[in-house]
This record gives C-alpha cells, structure tokens and sequence, in this order.
C-alpha cells in the first residue's frame, strides 16, 4: 500500500468522523466544509482535495458515486461504505436511491460487493431512524 494511499484512507476516516458530526452542511457545502477543516487535514491533502472537489457534482452525487465505487471494489470497507451511506441519507438521497445504486453494480460484475453491501446498506437504514 502506498504512502499516498494510507494518507488519503486516513483523510477519509478523518473526514467520514467530521462528516457525521457536521451532518448535511458537508454535502450542500463542500467548499466552506473543507474551508473549516483544513486545518486539521495532514499537510497538502486540503490543497490536493480543492482542485479535485470542484464545483461539478452535488454532494448528493459524490456520495452515491461514492458507494458505486466501494460496491464495485468489493464493498470490503463497510465503515467506509456505511460512511458513504450516511453521507448519501444526509445529502437527501432516498433509500431507493441508495439502493439502486448498489444493485446497478451487478450491472458491471460487481455481484460480490452487491451481496456485501446491500446488508450494510440495510444495517445504516434500520439506525437512521
């Protein structure tokens, strides 16, 4: 595992931690988000995540890319992908949503990371109340 690759697994833990404390502001407002904790991110990593979070795509659409992405690796990182689910919930998606954008990955071969996350995706649904 890289250097690079343990620095930004620890920046999303980070980030996942500070995520769910600030609860939907992070997803309607990346940029004043990053703005108040670059601070505390390792040093580089909030000018690397400025240029790459731009102004693009919703926090809602990050987030369900998001879980597209750790479903189709596998879905072996369930508190990263449970972190993304409640990232997705805070940003408004609908369970639905959610949902289908697990199952769209057997689409792509993902049926493994399909069958992984589609517990986890339940488990964070039966607590968000």
């Amino acid at each position: 595992m890289s250097d690079f690759t343990k620095m930004f697994e620890g920046f999303m833990k980070q980030g996942q931690e500070l995520a769910e404390q600030m609860g939907s502001e992070v997803s309607k407002a990346q940029g004043a988000w990053l703005d108040q904790v670059k601070d505390y991110l390792p040093e580089g990593v909030a000018e690397q995540l400025g240029d790459v979070m731009g102004t693009g795509l919703d926090g809602k659409t990050r987030a369900l890319a998001t879980i597209a992405g750790i479903t189709a690796k596998g879905a072996g990182d369930t508190a990263a992908l449970t972190a993304a689910i409640k990232a997705a919930l805070a940003a408004d998606a609908s369970r639905r949503e959610i949902t289908e954008t697990i199952m769209q990955m057997a689409a792509v071969g993902a049926l493994d990371g399909v069958g992984k996350a589609m517990p986890v995706a339940v488990t964070v649904f039966a607590t968000d109340g």
